[in-house]
């Protein structure tokens, strides 16, 4: 029997009932999905409850699961903001602003457009940061934070970026090997740690969506991050799911395309976070308008395509 709080282990059913699963959530937390099921367990044995339904395709809470998350939620967004107020402005001297991003979407989107921010913001440095520490809004060092979930940040600001539509992707060299979802059995699916680590994948997901039945996939390839999957992807080494703004630079200059008509949104958007004070932040302003506008475009452009 636990003696004192058990924090971490709230932490981690925060983060598998926000996300909807182990592997997500032990991406997140930078934990094996072993260490997230170990808390897990060792939180309904402490409090003699019941806290999540796992199923084969998703992990859903219990009502004493979701009431247990959200006071947790809510418990460490105070904590978060008194510490920040503790912290005072000890970086409200320093022009130069670091941004914690996912690397697949720093790689692959945020990087190539972030010298229009410079060539704009002369006096503002930015420096880009995808260690997995550094990029937690609760624990990292961040000055700006840009997360790939459902939402759910309490205690900070948080704004919708962008949304994702997701389909396979492949080399044009492979396109007319897929004639049908089918096909995809004769290829080499490539796919992340963090789409191998829930039961529900993306490709599960995409398929449930579009209402396609996936054949088995007898050739997988894993790789540690989603930009290394789409660079497997444009060298012609497999079929991958392709997630919107990863992939979008890559179909546009057509080193990527789409074999299938079939599209699914995806429950997932990417998010601006950031502390309340480092809102009010000169520097972090000028990028949340930059990037708000650099979205926007992109956007517009994925219509007009």
């Amino acid at each position: 029997m636990l003696k004192t709080l058990p924090y971490n282990a709230l932490r981690t059913l925060e983060a598998v009932v926000r996300l909807r699963g182990f592997g997500r959530a032990a991406t997140e937390l930078n934990v094996s999905q072993s260490a997230v099921s170990q808390h897990i367990r060792q939180l309904e044995d402490w409090l003699g409850v019941r806290l999540l339904n796992r199923r084969s395709r998703q992990t859903l809470p219990t009502e004493a699961g979701e009431r247990l998350a959200r006071a947790t939620r809510d418990g460490f967004g105070l904590v978060e903001s008194l510490c920040a107020d503790l912290r005072g402005t000890a970086k409200s001297g320093s022009k130069g602003i670091v941004v914690g991003s996912p690397p697949g979407f720093a790689f692959l989107w945020l990087l190539p457009r972030l010298l229009h921010f410079d060539d704009a913001n002369p006096d503002v440095p930015v420096s880009l940061s995808t260690d997995p520490q550094s990029r937690d809004p609760e624990l990292g060092e961040a000055d700006v934070f840009i997360t790939y979930s459902t939402g759910g940040f309490p205690g900070l600001h948080a704004e919708q970026l962008m949304t994702e539509r997701m389909s396979p992707v492949c080399a044009p060299a492979l396109v007319e090997s897929l004639k049908s979802p089918g096909d995809l059995a004769a290829h080499t699916i490539l796919q992340d740690d963090l789409e191998t680590a829930d039961a529900a994948s993306n490709w599960d997901f995409w398929a449930k969506e579009c209402g396609i039945s996936l054949p088995a996939f007898p050739h997988t390839r894993t790789y540690g991050q989603a930009n290394m999957v789409v660079q497997a992807a444009v060298q012609g080494l497999g079929i991958a799911m392709g997630r919107g703004p990863l992939v979008a630079d890559a179909i546009a200059d057509g080193r990527l395309v789409y074999p299938f008509p079939n599209f699914a949104q995806s429950q997932f958007s990417y998010w601006f976070v950031c502390t309340h004070e480092a809102l009010s932040s000169k520097p972090v302003g000028a990028f949340r308008k930059w990037l708000h506008d650099e979205a926007g475009a992109f956007a517009k452009s994925l219509r007009g395509s």
